[in-house]
């Protein structure tokens, strides 16, 4: 006999939506890529040759150049760990970040789409009745990086589930501040990943908000492959918690970033990801 009361979420589910929807809206508002990295100074031949030799490197070699760096930097890495799912999307998501940077760069965006871009969110977080949400939603669907980057189910989802959303925004907790952008965004997800797991938004809202990233937390890892980690290397596999891991990183790797850039992209081009790798990839 099972036990009783609510069962609790899909917390693996649960962490996958959360990062998809935050990605979405911060993209809504500050266009793609969501994290603007500095101007390079590097002419048009330099930003095309580094925008095609990112092109051309793979999420796990871009994940393990990475943690080749961090070592290098002396932050502790096991190199021999194979990637995660979430370990790969992270590198995809920095992967693409940077060439959507560099491809900024060669194509600055016209100053009036982007201010355009951030009306839009304003007018999202404005929307107080079904038409109101299925205009914005129709216009978000239709811009081009949205399209082009398959991200267009996500205004679907808002149109789809516009009750739970509305009633998200009409809460008392729900982030009014001037300065509450981010805060919003972080809401926002959290609750349309409670819609899509089947949780109530408000439920998922305080149950990710509050998770637990310590040995005691439903996404604490202490073992991969039947190979239990040691307790310096055991860690929160939730996306947040990956996401400060990794800026961490950045933020060091980003000291002098045209050398740091073209020391990254060639160890990132001649790192060559174990083939052992494929197999314990299929396992998880």
């Amino acid at each position: 006999m099972g036990k009783r009361g609510p069962k609790p979420p899909d917390w693996h589910l649960l962490n996958l939506w959360d990062f998809e929807f935050h990605k979405a809206f911060r993209s809504l508002r500050d266009g793609i890529p969501t994290k603007p990295l500095p101007r390079s100074g590097f002419n048009e031949q330099q930003l095309r040759f580094f925008i095609g030799q990112l092109k051309r490197v793979t999420p796990e070699q871009y994940w393990l150049a990475s943690r080749h760096l961090a070592a290098k930097m002396g932050i502790n890495q096991n190199l021999a760990r194979p990637p995660l799912r979430v370990d790969r999307e992270w590198a995809q998501q920095e992967r693409d970040n940077e060439i959507s940077s560099l491809e900024w760069e060669l194509h600055p965006p016209k100053p009036e789409l982007q201010a355009g871009r951030q009306k839009l969110w304003a007018a999202l977080i404005k929307a107080n009745t079904y038409a109101d949400l299925r205009r914005v939603c129709g216009r978000w669907s239709q811009l081009a990086d949205v399209r082009a980057r398959g991200m267009t189910p996500f205004p679907q989802y808002l149109v789809q589930n516009a009750a739970p959303f509305l009633s998200m925004k009409r809460n008392k907790r729900f982030p009014r501040s001037t300065y509450g952008d981010d805060s919003r965004i972080d809401y926002l997800s959290r609750g349309m990943a409670g819609v899509l797991v089947g949780k109530s938004p408000m439920t998922a809202i305080e149950r990710l908000r509050n998770m637990k990233h310590t040995p005691n937390g439903p996404l604490w890892v202490t073992q991969e492959g039947g190979y239990r980690l040691p307790r310096n290397e055991q860690f929160c596999k939730c996306w947040r918690c990956n996401e400060k891991n990794w800026n961490n990183v950045t933020k060091v790797g980003r000291t002098g970033y045209e050398s740091g850039l073209r020391t990254f992209i060639a160890l990132a081009a001649t790192t060559k990801v174990p083939k052992e790798w494929n197999a314990v990839q299929k396992r998880m």
